[in-house]
């Protein structure tokens, strides 16, 4: 029965980042076409507003990893983890971000939520370079080069 607690709160934290990367990313789509700012300044809002998003995410999935912890008792951490709220946020920065330093280690089922973080924080910074080098109106002038913006 654990296992599937793990899956479902796995499934549905990873819903949530994706949608909310998704929304932001629309969001930003939408307010490309309306505004005619400068080029730098376009291209730092669309960098910021992208940290935004995962600095969220990041936060959805500390929320996930203290459930699964401290509500669902699915697993703990070992190491130098002391259950507060900045240890719960570290832990998930380093797994999305996929830094992995491993002096705290997730035990049980936990190991599933912090895999997928894993995977999940991997895609959605992909998504977001590709989005930026690929979306060049959120960073380059409409008919600008590269060389242009130097």
């Amino acid at each position: 029965m654990q296992m599937i607690t793990a899956t479902l709160l796995t499934a549905a934290t990873s819903a949530t980042v994706i949608l909310i990367h998704f929304e932001v990313m629309t969001l930003m789509s939408k307010l490309a076409n309306r505004v005619h700012w400068p080029v730098r300044v376009r291209l730092l809002v669309g960098v910021f507003t992208l940290f935004a998003a995962h600095s969220l995410e990041v936060w959805v999935f500390a929320g996930a990893l203290y459930f699964g912890n401290e509500v669902l008792l699915l697993g703990s951490f070992d190491g130098p983890f002391d259950g507060s709220a900045r240890d719960y946020l570290y832990i998930s920065l380093v797994n999305y971000t996929t830094l992995g330093y491993g002096e705290i280690v997730p035990t049980g089922l936990l190991r599933t939520i912090c895999g997928f973080e894993a995977l999940i924080g991997l895609l959605m910074m992909a998504r977001s370079a590709a989005f930026t080098v690929f979306r060049p109106d959120l960073s380059l002038a409409r008919g600008a080069g590269v060389e242009d913006m130097a």
